[in-house]
């Protein structure tokens, strides 16, 4: 709702304006009168104004004057006069004064409201463009430490062919980056030390990087990279010559401080020097490299590039460890699985102190070994190619050699477990496919272990120890004893002849299926037709 301010040195047209036509459905809540310039003035000065109708022609300070100061002081409200046809000169020259519009009097109820109406329309319009702008500063001031980190993230932790373009848009969010030198620092927290739900890694790091932006103070800038680090931009003409032992304490203390608050151990990267904007990329690249230092060396320190100079400064490739895993996984115990590991995480075998980069590289060529193997399985579940699938973004989230070790236990043992799940029903289906094969080839007196074998696809030798561990029995003996029960069913229903059933069972000698017949169950076939009638 906005308030009115009718200003006219003539009673009668001040209170015949105001009840001319009905304000409040125009939006106004309050109607305020003044009979002059001065008087109207002082009004706007003690309370809130939105528009003021005022006549040209008062004494003490007239409307052409008024609009003036208000056009000044309170640009905000929005001026209307009211003039008659002999004014009319006057009122055109008030448009440079910050006037918005003016009404020739007399005027009618009618023509009034349709002016007004208008006039508040505009208002209105004006007054939602200036809360909308208003709600945007708002939000600006809010936004400027996200927007401030996000640049920061840009410049600091991605590559560009032309960093500079960034500076200017730096300026905009009080960031000064224009004189070097520069320091990039990280800080990664170790999450094998103390293993916080997952849900609560972003409160743990923002709480951590609050505790290092007290520990550095607002010369210097602290944001987030895109890996879960916490990363420093020193800039260095706030800490003298010996900078660099200054950075380092620094990120002692700070190391000190967030352990104390949040029993968080840290390991601290410090990369090369910037003499300008323009390397800060590379300056931060070399902290995260020397971060990396914690794989071999441990946790809770501070490294500084000139550290990697013990590194292996090759490649290593644990072809043959890795191997030997597989092999573990496929025919071994599982005890034997983690040993096999661990001589590919820390290069047991190699005596080599291995750089994060090249441990990483190993775990990533391990999993997709595995995944490899179980390619060449069938039926592989869903579930695991989505949990080996996981391990290359969940990659990053695990900084030491340990949760690496235990990392790699875990899905080798699944796949294990796959494997020996996909190898018995496998057998399975091999062992069933055989027996249906058998129970519709059995009177085929060629019927052989062989040419059962070729029907399922494996080999001869395969289906025999398969189909003993599988069935109970040997193959032969299955065989035997289905044409049995075959041939005693025949003999219970049918009357015919004992070579007759004999060949319709597989037998091509019906001598020796009289023989083999009694062997099985003590009597002749004839005599068992006989009791089994009787």
């Amino acid at each position: 709702m906005y308030t009115l301010l009718i200003a006219d040195d003539e009673p009668l047209i001040r209170n015949g304006i105001r009840k001319m036509i009905d304000w409040e459905s125009l939006g106004f809540s309050e109607i305020l009168l003044a009979e002059d310039g001065q008087e109207a003035l002082d009004m706007i000065r003690s309370q809130k104004v939105d528009l003021v109708l005022t006549d040209i022609l008062m004494p003490f300070l007239d409307g052409l004057a008024l609009s003036e100061i208000l056009a000044k002081e309170y640009p905000q409200i929005h001026v209307v006069i009211l003039t008659g046809h002999d004014d009319f000169e006057y009122a055109r020259q008030s448009i440079d004064l910050g006037v918005k519009n003016y009404i020739l009097k007399p005027v009618g109820a009618e023509t009034l409201y349709k002016k007004m109406k208008k006039i508040c329309e505009t208002l209105h319009i004006q007054n939602e463009q200036k809360e909308y702008i208003s709600s945007m500063r708002k939000q600006l001031r809010q936004s400027l430490p996200a927007l401030r980190a996000q640049l920061l993230n840009r410049m600091v932790c991605s590559f560009h062919s032309n960093p500079a373009e960034y500076l200017e848009r730096a300026k905009g969010l009080d960031i000064h980056l224009e004189k070097g030198p520069f320091l990039v620092a990280v800080i990664e927290m170790d999450k094998s030390g103390f293993p916080f739900p997952a849900e609560d890694g972003d409160l743990y790091l923002f709480a951590a990087q609050n505790i290092a932006s007290e520990c550095v103070g607002a010369q210097h800038y602290i944001f987030e990279d895109n890996r879960g680090a916490i990363v420093l931009l020193f800039c260095c003409t706030f800490l003298g010559e010996d900078f660099h032992d200054t950075v380092y304490q620094t990120l002692g203390v700070i190391q000190k401080a967030i352990y104390n608050t949040l029993k968080i151990e840290t390991t601290c990267g410090v990369g090369s020097d910037a003499a300008v904007s323009e390397d800060l990329y590379e300056s931060y690249s070399n902290a995260r490299r020397a971060a990396d230092c914690k794989f071999s060396l441990g946790t809770n320190s501070v490294y500084d590039i000139g550290d990697l100079d013990y590194l292996e400064k090759s490649f290593y490739y644990p072809i043959k460890e890795i191997k030997n895993l597989i092999r573990c996984i496929k025919y071994g115990a599982r005890e034997e699985i983690r040993p096999a590991i661990r001589q590919i995480v820390y290069a047991e075998n190699a005596g080599k102190n291995l750089s994060g980069i090249n441990m990483k590289m190993n775990y990533i060529e391990t999993i997709t070994s595995l995944l490899r193997e179980l390619s060449d399985l069938k039926e592989v579940s869903e579930k695991i190619w989505n949990h080996g699938f996981d391990f290359y973004s969940q990659m990053n989230r695990w900084d030491t050699p340990e949760l690496m070790e235990e990392k790699l236990l875990s899905f080798a043992l699944e796949v294990k477990e796959e494997m020996e799940a996909v190898q018995t029903n496998s057998s399975i289906q091999v062992i069933e496919k055989v027996k249906e094969y058998v129970q519709s080839h059995y009177m085929d007196p060629e019927l052989s272990l062989t040419a059962a074998a070729d029907d399922a696809g494996v080999s001869t030798g395969y289906l025999s120890g398969l189909f003993k561990k599988e069935a109970g029995m040997n193959f032969v003996k299955y065989l035997t004893d289905l044409r049995m029960e075959k041939s005693m069913e025949l003999l219970k229903s049918t009357d015919k002849r004992t070579y007759e059933i004999a060949y319709e069972t597989g037998f091509s000698n019906p001598h020796y299926f009289s023989v083999l017949f009694k062997k099985c169950t003590g009597m002749s076939p004839s005599d068992f037709r006989q009791r089994s009638r009787q």
